[in-house]
């Protein structure tokens, strides 16, 4: 039979004081309690779902903000060499034309995502260089918010 091998406390659960650790525990309650915690920061977090049975999930926190604005019309823009996962894109408020947006490809008007002034877009990346923008107004700003 296997052993926990941290002590286990969770206040979301109702174990508190946490339990000492190499207690014997069931298969069934490791298979448990392993679809029901999850690790963060060295410590077990509750992984918490909607009434339906949908797992809440969060993104990453946000590492920086960029501003890519170009200085001619039709203009290519590329994020820079940064390690990211996740990347959030605005059309600027104040922009005049459209911005199109995709990534690991030059960006263009029949293969990228079509972003007005205020639309938003994300994408799930490895690098912040993955993102490829062709602002078509010049002066036109698109907005990058990145995280690790």
């Amino acid at each position: 039979m296997p052993t926990t091998q941290l002590p286990m406390g969770s206040e979301v659960l109702g174990i508190k004081p946490p339990l000492p650790s190499q207690i014997p525990v069931a298969e069934q309650l490791v298979q448990t309690l392993a679809q029901l915690l999850g690790h963060n920061a060295g410590n077990r977090v509750v992984l918490k779902a909607s009434p339906s049975g949908v797992l809440y999930t969060a993104s990453a926190r946000l590492t920086d903000i960029v501003h890519l604005t170009s200085s001619a019309p039709n203009q290519q823009k590329q994020g820079d060499n940064i390690a990211a996962t996740e990347i959030i894109c605005q059309a600027h408020p104040d922009n005049a034309g459209r911005i199109w947006v995709r990534t690991r490809k030059d960006a263009a008007t029949n293969n990228a995502f079509p972003l007005d002034k205020g639309d938003v877009i994300g994408f799930s990346v490895e690098n912040l260089s993955e993102l490829h923008a062709l602002i078509v107004s010049n002066g036109d700003t698109l907005i990058v918010g990145y995280s690790l």
